[in-house]
C-alpha cells in the first residue's frame, strides 16, 4: 500500500512540474529561442581627427590651413587622432553572413567587429547604407553556416500585438525586453521634410546599445529593426519596418554590389514588374537585343516576382556560369541563355551624369585652378531639372567630397557612385567662399541629393 502511494505521489508531481513547464513555454520564450542566435553584438572604432584651433581665427576651417601658413607664417600644431568606440546591435539575415544594423552604428567606423551568440567574433565590412533610413547592410566571413532571421509578410501588423526587442543595450548581451506595437505609421522627418509615413512604435524598453536591433512577433518573424528611441519620455521605441528593410535589400543584395558580377546589366522593380534599368553595351545581354526597360518574365524557368528573393539566387552564380531568362520583348517573349561576367569598373562621368545629373571638368585648366585645395573637382555643367540642379548645384562650383570620398580624380567619382542606386541619398560636400574683410574664406556646406 504504502510503494502504490508513493508512486502516486511522484507520478502527480511529474505532471504537476511537467505542465508548469508548459505553461511558462509561452509564445514569448519560444519566440526568443528562435530569433536570439541570429542576433549579433557590434562593436565599432572610429578614428577622431583633433585639430589645433587658434582662438583668434576659430572662424576658419581645415581647408585654410594653407591658406594662413602662407599669409601669417605660423602653421597650426599638427593634427593628432583619437580611438572612439560604440557598440550597437544587428540581425543575421542569411547563413553567409549578411548582418542587417543601423547607419549610424557603423558610420565612419575604422574597424567594425561582430559577437555571434556564441561569442566568437569576426571583423566586418561595410557594403552599403543609407544615412537616412538609418540602416546599413554589413558582412563577416563565418566558419560556418550561421541561423537567420525570417522575415515578416509586409504590413503583417497588429495594432496592439505582443513584440520582442533583442539587443545588447549598454553592452549588455542578449537583452530581451518586451511590449506591444503602440502605432504602425508613425512620420518620419529629415531636414523638416516628411521621408515616410511607416514608421513603428513601441513601447518595448529601448536603450542605447539596442540599435540596429530586431523588433519581432510572437513567431519570431522580423518586424523591424531598431532605430531610435524619444529621449524626453519613457517606453516609446521606434523600429524601421522590414517593408522598408527588404526595399533597400532588393536594390543592396545584387551579384555587382557583393561581388562584382553580374549578368551585363542591373534590375529594377516598378509597378510590380521587374525591368533592366542599367544595360552594358558591350555586353553578351545587348548583343542579344535586350535594352532598358525591357521586362524580365522567368529565371531557370521560374516566375520573376520578387526582385529581393532573385537577387539572392544570381548571387549563387559565379562567372563563367549561364543563366536562363525570358524577357519581354516589345509584346513578344524571347529567351535567352546569358554568362556571368565580371562588372566592368564604374565610369565616374557615366554616373555623375546619369545618376545625379553633373559633369565635371577634367581639364588641366580646371586641376591648375584646384591645386591649392586637397581633394576638389570643379562642375562643368549641371543637367536641367536634374537631383543636383533642383538641390541648387551650379556650373563652376567645387565638389570637395561625394558620400565621404575625396574627390582627387574623376575615377574617385566613380568609386563614390559605383553603389548608388535610384532614390539612394548621396551625400556632396561643396566648397563655397565667403568674403571677410579683405579676402576671402572658403567653407564646405553637405547636401543630400535623392538618386535619379
Amino acid at each position: 500500500m504504502m510503494k502504490f502511494a508513493i508512486i502516486i505521489f511522484v507520478t502527480a508531481t511529474m505532471l504537476a512540474t511537467a505542465s508548469a513547464t508548459t505553461t511558462r513555454r509561452t509564445p514569448v520564450v519560444e519566440a526568443v529561442e528562435k530569433v536570439m542566435p541570429s542576433v549579433v553584438n557590434i562593436g565599432t572604432e572610429r578614428l577622431v581627427r583633433r585639430v589645433y584651433s587658434d582662438p583668434r581665427m576659430r572662424y576658419r576651417g581645415d581647408m585654410l590651413d594653407l591658406f594662413f601658413r602662407d599669409f601669417f607664417g605660423s602653421p597650426p600644431a599638427p593634427p593628432s587622432y583619437q580611438t572612439k568606440h560604440s557598440l550597437g546591435s544587428g540581425v543575421i539575415i542569411s547563413p553567409d553572413g549578411f548582418i542587417l544594423t543601423n547607419y549610424h552604428v557603423i558610420e565612419r567606423a575604422s574597424r567594425i567587429r561582430v559577437m555571434l551568440s556564441d561569442e566568437s567574433t569576426y571583423e566586418a565590412r561595410v557594403l552599403a547604407g543609407d544615412e537616412i533610413n538609418d540602416l546599413a547592410l554589413i558582412k563577416i566571413d563565418p566558419d560556418s553556416p550561421l541561423p537567420a532571421v525570417t522575415f515578416a509578410d509586409d504590413d503583417d501588423l497588429f495594432l496592439g500585438e505582443t513584440v520582442i526587442t533583442l539587443g545588447n543595450p549598454f553592452g549588455l548581451a542578449h537583452t530581451v525586453t518586451v511590449g506591444v506595437l503602440s502605432a504602425k505609421n508613425r512620420e518620419a522627418r529629415y531636414n523638416g521634410q516628411i521621408l515616410y509615413r511607416d514608421i513603428l512604435q513601441t513601447d518595448a524598453a529601448v536603450n542605447p546599445g539596442n540599435s540596429g536591433g530586431p523588433l519581432v512577433n510572437t513567431d519570431g518573424e522580423l518586424i523591424g529593426i531598431n532605430v531610435a528611441i524619444y529621449q524626453d519620455a519613457q517606453n516609446i521605441g521606434f523600429a524601421m519596418p522590414v517593408k522598408r528593410a527588404k526595399n533597400l535589400l532588393t536594390r543592396w543584395l545584387t551579384p555587382r554590389l557583393i561581388h562584382d558580377r553580374w549578368p551585363g546589366f542591373d534590375l529594377e522593380e516598378l509597378d510590380g514588374r521587374i525591368l533592366i534599368r542599367r544595360i552594358d553595351r558591350q555586353s553578351e545581354a545587348y548583343a542579344q537585343g535586350l535594352r532598358n526597360g525591357d521586362i524580365l518574365a522567368s529565371l531557370q524557368g521560374e516566375p520573376a516576382n520578387n526582385l529581393y528573393e532573385l537577387n539572392r539566387r544570381l548571387l549563387e552564380y559565379e562567372i563563367g556560369e549561364r543563366v536562363s531568362m525570358v524577357f519581354q520583348l516589345s509584346g513578344e517573349q524571347r529567351a535567352v541563355n546569358l554568362a556571368i561576367t565580371a562588372a566592368p569598373k564604374p565610369s565616374g562621368e557615366i554616373l555623375a551624369k546619369d545618376l545625379l545629373g553633373l559633369v565635371f571638368d577634367c581639364s588641366a585648366k580646371a586641376a591648375e585652378r584646384t591645386a591649392h585645395y586637397r581633394s576638389c573637382l570643379i562642375v562643368k555643367d549641371v543637367v536641367e531639372d536634374s537631383p543636383a540642379f533642383r538641390a541648387g548645384l551650379r556650373k563652376n562650383m567645387m565638389i570637395s567630397s561625394i558620400n565621404e570620398k575625396e574627390l582627387q580624380s574623376i575615377a574617385d567619382v566613380g568609386m563614390a557612385l559605383e553603389r548608388v542606386n535610384r532614390g539612394d541619398p548621396v551625400r556632396v560636400e561643396v566648397i563655397s567662399f565667403v568674403e571677410h574683410d579683405t579676402f576671402m574664406l572658403a567653407q564646405t556646406t553637405a547636401l543630400n541629393i535623392i538618386a535619379q
